[in-house]
């Protein structure tokens, strides 16, 4: 397990992105509903953005999130995080109220999102840069307490 956190921490840092001092990053746009009903829209070019895609009743995913957001001040100077469901809306509420503090972006993923980033499967992490790309995928739980 730690080879596979040292292996997860050795990708992030030495993931690079090119200078953009003379170049306006374009506006990446994530459409998602949030657990209030709402839907909103991040802007994620500020920075790199991880998004977790997850379920409420896969196991590893309710492990995977409360460890994400005790570690979330560790993640959230270099990267925006979302951690977006694909299980029912009364039900992701009803465990987001009852395992999370409120401190993780959570929110509904829809068709269109989980198409686009080819999701078939939870959980699933990526990691997009400034421009939207994707520049770390990888199923399964992920070690983030080691950040």
């Amino acid at each position: 397990m730690k080879k596979i956190l040292f292996l997860f921490i050795f990708l992030i840092s030495c993931i690079s992105t090119s200078s953009t001092e003379d170049v306006e990053s374009p506006i990446i746009e994530l459409p998602y509903q949030d657990l209030n009903g709402e839907f909103v829209s991040e802007d994620l070019s500020n920075k790199k953005t991880i998004i977790i895609f997850w379920a409420d009743y896969w196991g590893i995913c309710r492990q995977e999130l409360p460890v994400l957001e005790a570690n979330i001040d560790k993640l959230i100077n270099d990267y925006d995080v979302i951690a977006l469901a694909h299980s029912d809306f009364d039900s992701t509420k009803t465990w987001v109220n009852s395992n999370l503090k409120g401190v993780l972006k959570i929110g509904i993923s829809s068709k269109e999102i989980r198409d686009t980033y080819k999701v078939i499967g939870q959980p699933l992490t990526i990691i997009l840069d400034k421009n939207g790309e994707v520049i770390y995928r990888e199923y399964g739980y992920i070690p983030i307490d080691g950040f």
